[in-house]
């Protein structure tokens, strides 16, 4: 008899066993990931790719690369594209058009790169952030680093409605920086790189760090993070397949954060760029995989923004592009707020 327990015991155990290896198993193992070729949005995936962390979990990730971010909302409604990474920017107006579409996991902090700089005449005339409604800002109408203007204008009594803005690409913007035509302009890396080496710019702020007289060091401007997204009909199917990415991408993360210099060499060479480039805009990046509160703001905040521009017609609860249960089950610790989202 108590032979007899004992092996029901261990049949019991096995069969527990196995519903787990079950759950387990990766419901398919190659996919595709539709990656913007840039170090702000994609370096872990080309880190996870390159030092084998997605074949150490089962599964082949093919990467897509593609150079505009802002191609992804016209992309994605053909419904060929499950997974990718993206900023709110390509996520608000997809969820706005009714397709489904869900932010699994953030990958970086980008506000630094987002940045006003002054030109040689503006830095005369700039004193104080009250002189910037005195002065021409080139920039692209609708970016987001309005939204840290905006923000900075706020908290420092700023006028924004005061501000001339000149509606300019950045690199028309440094050369207009450089004839004196405006006094500043507003991008993002590298233009604004090229700004202060040619054209003799310096940096007022950026999205998270000011460095004007007086209000030097951390702010908090601009919420702006790129993400892992995938499809309604990725998570539906493919749970298990999701968690293994993830967990190399968190491997990719760490990898990242602990020997930056050759990660900076992977991401060079996959983004086709120079490594001091490369060094540099990673250096303005935070690269984390915690989802807290302040992205979720950030992305109401950018349904709000859109909408003011009539990029989007009607507003929706930016909670429902999210979801965080895969990301609390591949690792509990980095999940600081939960979404409440069901899969559409």
């Amino acid at each position: 008899m108590r032979t007899l327990i004992v092996l029901l015991a261990l049949l019991v155990s096995l069969a527990g066993a196995g519903d787990t290896l079950a759950q387990a198993k990766l419901e398919v193992t190659e996919v595709d990931a539709w990656l913007v070729r840039d170090p702000q949005m994609s370096s872990q995936f080309a880190v996870a790719e390159q030092l084998g962390y997605f074949r150490a979990e089962g599964v082949k990730v093919n990467p897509r690369w593609y150079i505009a971010g802002t191609d992804l909302p016209s992309m994605w409604g053909a419904g060929n594209i499950h997974l990718g990474t993206a900023t709110a920017t390509m996520v608000v107006p997809i969820a706005a058009a009714g397709q489904a579409i869900y932010n699994i996991a953030p990958q970086s902090d980008i506000a630094g790169t987002q940045q006003v700089v002054l030109g040689k005449k503006g830095q005369e005339l700039v004193r104080s952030p009250k002189d910037l409604e005195k002065v021409k800002i080139g920039m692209p109408k609708g970016a987001s680093v309005t939204m840290a203007i905006q923000a900075m204008a706020k908290d420092t009594g700023v006028d924004f409605a005061k501000i001339q803005f000149v509606n300019l690409s950045p690199p028309d913007a440094i050369t207009a920086l450089a004839k004196g035509d405006i006094d500043a302009m507003a991008a993002w890396a590298p233009w604004v790189f090229n700004a202060v080496k040619q054209a003799g710019g310096q940096v007022y702020f950026t999205g998270n760090r000011s460095f004007i007289p007086g209000k030097e060091g951390q702010v908090d401007w601009l919420h702006v993070h790129a993400g892992v997204v995938v499809s309604g009909k990725m998570l539906k199917e493919n749970p298990n397949t999701l968690k293994a990415i993830l967990r190399a991408l968190k491997k990719a993360t760490d990898a990242l954060n602990t020997n930056r210099e050759a990660a900076v060499k992977i991401v060079a060479k996959e983004m086709k760029m120079d490594e001091g480039l490369a060094r540099d805009i990673m250096a303005l990046n935070i690269y984390s995989m915690e989802i807290n509160d302040k992205i979720y703001r950030g992305m109401g905040e950018f349904v709000d923004f859109l909408h003011s521009l009539d990029r989007i017609k009607q507003k929706f609860p930016a909670e429902g592009v999210f979801y965080t249960k895969l990301l609390e089950e591949v690792d509990p610790t980095l999940v600081k707020w939960k979404s409440r989202t069901d899969i559409r």
